[in-house]
């Protein structure tokens, strides 16, 4: 029974499968989810109770985020080690393959588009490469830092603890500019205007930014507090 005293972070790690409510109502599970439920509802202008009923509906019923479901159960059950080379081989790959696309595409738009949404546009495309050096400039910390520092000393010290906790202040300004552009897109709503290519982008940045949101909470929530137990 999901109560108003735990967190989102809790709720995700033990019901993975309530990942999909709680995007469609933007509520932040990864950066920002270690407030109570109770707290982080009422800022969002929702009633608690209602809210509860209908989260706790989503835990019970099976749903088509079955594969982040059984992605997150099972990375659950791996050592840090293996953690850290999930990490590597999934979402960081995933991830620079997203940026590029979006990368491309929102170029595209940016010409395209410009008469009619060029202000909107301007701003997308500077909050995105933000975004993008922001993550290119972390995953390099992770794969060639952090990541084999955790590797060699297996039961951290306090120099490589602080490194940890660099990369959670780094994922909540990623994460915070992820907020910034969805607030200025609609929530990624395109146009009535939109061509093909306008929605595509909106879609494969929707799908990086759902990808990041899964990473950020399987390092916050999993890999890194499994971590720091090793003390």
């Amino acid at each position: 029974m999901i109560t108003k005293d735990m967190t989102l972070a809790d709720v995700v790690k033990e019901h993975p499968n309530t990942i999909g409510f709680l995007n469609g109502l933007h509520l932040d599970y990864c950066c920002g989810g270690h407030d109570p439920i109770e707290i982080a509802v009422r800022e969002k202008g929702l009633d608690v109770e209602k809210f509860l009923a209908e989260l706790n509906a989503a835990a019970a019923r099976q749903t088509a985020q079955q594969d982040v479901h059984a992605d997150i159960e099972s990375f659950k059950e791996l050592t840090v080690n293996e953690m850290l080379d999930d990490l590597e081989a999934t979402h960081h790959v995933t991830g620079r393959q997203l940026m590029a696309e979006t990368e491309e595409l929102l170029n595209k738009i940016l010409i395209v588009h410009y008469p009619h949404h060029g202000e909107m546009l301007t701003r997308l495309h500077h909050l995105y490469a933000g975004l993008k050096a922001e993550l290119e400039e972390h995953f390099a910390k992770e794969e060639k830092l952090v990541f084999p520092l955790m590797r060699q000393h297996p039961h951290p010290g306090k120099e490589t603890l602080a490194l940890v906790q660099e990369l959670e202040t780094e994922h909540s300004g990623a994460g915070d500019i992820i907020k910034e552009i969805q607030e200025l897109t609609g929530q990624l709503t395109p146009p009535a205007d939109a061509c093909p290519t306008f929605r595509r982008t909106y879609t494969v940045m929707g799908q990086l930014f759902d990808d990041v949101f899964v990473h950020i909470f399987k390092e916050n929530s999993i890999a890194f507090p499994e971590y720091a137990e090793q003390v």
